[in-house]
């Protein structure tokens, strides 16, 4: 009875740290993992010292929900007080250069990129925008990223698909 309950508990436990275990990519490796697989990328700008950042990693990427959309995505993080250098779109960019890039001016930043690269711009509220900034709860994250890989933004705004 014990070696049963032990592998039941040992099975609970790989399936809980699996479904908990998204991995991120760095932004080069992240790139060219995107480029070779087919996948649009997920790029999450934060930073280390940022409450929101933290919130995020702590209670929605844990989610389940969050985790299975994630798998559609190349995850990027984008550590904003990183001081790597990076190639992009043929040129060199320092991590700072290339938050700014994206129009990360506060964090976290989320955003959408084809598997080549090249930004995806969406509507939200009526404007044409290349990120969205802020603490997202789980559930809204999750109809995000969800509207995000079935391509809804090329036909309807952002806004339209948040719960709250």
């Amino acid at each position: 009875m014990k070696a049963k309950f032990l592998i039941v508990a040992a099975l609970l436990f790989f399936n809980y740290s699996y479904s908990y275990s998204q991995s991120s990519y760095n932004f080069s490796e992240g790139l060219e993992a995107a480029r070779s697989g087919g996948k649009k990328i997920f790029l999450d700008i934060y930073s280390g010292s940022d409450s929101w950042s933290k919130k995020m990693n702590s209670e929605v990427y844990s989610s389940s929900n969050v985790q299975s959309a994630l798998s559609n995505f190349v995850f990027i993080k984008l550590n904003a007080d990183g001081t790597e250098k990076y190639r992009y779109g043929g040129k060199e960019y320092s991590t700072g250069e290339l938050v700014s890039s994206f129009g990360g001016t506060g964090y976290p930043t989320f955003v959408f990129m084809n598997s080549d690269g090249s930004i995806i711009r969406f509507k939200y509220n009526g404007a044409d925008v290349s990120n969205v900034s802020g603490f997202i709860e789980a559930n809204d994250f999750t109809e995000m990223l969800d509207y995000f890989s079935g391509d809804k933004y090329k036909d309807s705004d952002l806004s339209t698909i948040f719960q709250n």
